[in-house]
C-alpha cells in the first residue's frame, strides 16, 4: 500500500519498506506524553504534529517496543561514545530516527545510509547537521562500505532493518562488514520466526496497514548463528524486548521465566563485535 503524507504543506510519496518509517516515529513520540518515558525524543514529537496522517488508524494503539530498541541503542551508542567520543557511527536504513541529536556529544560524526526516497524525506524534514553525512544506496550495496577504510572502527546501528532481507543476504552482509572493519559494534533487531511466517501470510496491523514482508527471521533461542558467520564475529549481548524494561513490556515479560517458551516467541535486540584477529 502506497501512501501520501503531508508535512507542513509539502506531501510526500512512500511505499513498500520505505513507508515502515513513520510506524516508529508514531511510538517515540507517543512515549512523550509518559511520565516515565523511556527516551527524551521532543523532535518526533513535533514531526508528528507536523503529519497529516492517521497514525494510530494504521499503527493501532502506541506500544513502548520501539521505544525500548531506542532506548536500548541510545544506552549502548553513548557508552561506546564514551571510549570514542569522536567515533563515527553508521545508521542503515534509519528513516526519520533522531538519534543523531538524542546522542550527540558535540564530536561524533553520523552517517546515514538509507533508499532515496527516505534520504529525501529526511533531508526535508530534519535538521542539516555538519557531521551527518547521507549516502543514498541500499544497506546491501558495497558502496557505502568502500566509502570507509579497510580496518575503520565504527558502531553500525541497523534498527527495524534486517528482517526485510533473505537469510543470505543477511550472512552476506555482516560477512562483509566483519571483513572490511576494525574492531567494531552492530546492533540491531531480530524477530522470532512464527512473525515472519505471518507476515508472509499478509500480517495487517489494522484495517488499513498491512506490514511488508519480512522474510528473515531467528528463534532467539537460536542467536548462536551469529558466532558461525565470521571468525572475527561474536555476539556481546543480547536481550529480548521484555529484559530491560519488563513492566513496560507485559504480558510479554511473564514468558521470561519460560526460557524454552522465550526461545521461541520473543523478538530480540542483538549487539554483535567485529573483533582484530590475534597476532
Amino acid at each position: 500500500m502506497g501512501i501520501n503524507v503531508r508535512i507542513g504543506k509539502e506531501r510526500v510519496s512512500l511505499n513498500g519498506v520505505p513507508e515502515t518509517l513513520l510506524w516508529p516515529l508514531w511510538n517515540r513520540a507517543a512515549e512523550q506524553k509518559r511520565k516515565d518515558r523511556l527516551i527524551d525524543d521532543p523532535m518526533s514529537a513535533d514531526l508528528v504534529e507536523r503529519i497529516d496522517y492517521d497514525f494510530e488508524g494504521s499503527f493501532g494503539k502506541p506500544n513502548a517496543g520501539h521505544a525500548i530498541r531506542a532506548r536500548v541503542i541510545d544506552d549502548a551508542l553513548k557508552l561506546w561514545l564514551q571510549k570514542k567520543p569522536a567515533g563515527t557511527v553508521v545508521s542503515l536504513g534509519e528513516g526519520l530516527d533522531t538519534q543523531f541529536w538524542r546522542v550527540d556529544n558535540g564530536k561524533l560524526c553520523w552517517i546515514s545510509v538509507d533508499l532515496p526516497e527516505s534520504i529525501e524525506v529526511r533531508k526535508r524534514f530534519l535538521p542539516a547537521e555538519e557531521r551527518i553525512e547521507t549516502i543514498t544506496c541500499s544497506a546491501l550495496d558495497d558502496l557505502w562500505i568502500k566509502k570507509m577504510p579497510q580496518g575503520s572502527e565504527v558502531f553500525i546501528v541497523m534498527a527495524g532493518l534486517l528482517m526485510y532481507f533473505k537469510e543470505g543476504e543477511v550472512r552476506d552482509l555482516l560477512y562483509r562488514l566483519a571483513e572490511h572493519f576494525g574492531e567494531s559494534q552492530i546492533i540491531f533487531d531480530v524477530i522470532p520466526v512464527w512473525l515472519s511466517r505471518k507476515s508472509l501470510k499478509g500480517m495487517k496491523v489494522t484495517k488499513t496497514y498491512t506490514v511488508p514482508l519480512m522474510p528473515w527471521a531467528l528463534n532467539y533461542g537460536d542467536y548462536k548463528w551469529f558466532n558461525d558467520i565470521h571468525p572475527h564475529l561474536r555476539i556481546k549481548r543480547q536481550m529480548t524486548y521484555a529484559d530491560p524494561f519488563p513492566e513496560r513490556m507485559r504480558p510479554y515479560s511473564y514468558l521470561l521465566p519460560f526460557q524454552w517458551l522465550t526461545n521461541r516467541l520473543a523478538s530480540g535486540i542483538v549487539q554483535l563485535e567485529i573483533t582484530s584477529p590475534k597476532p
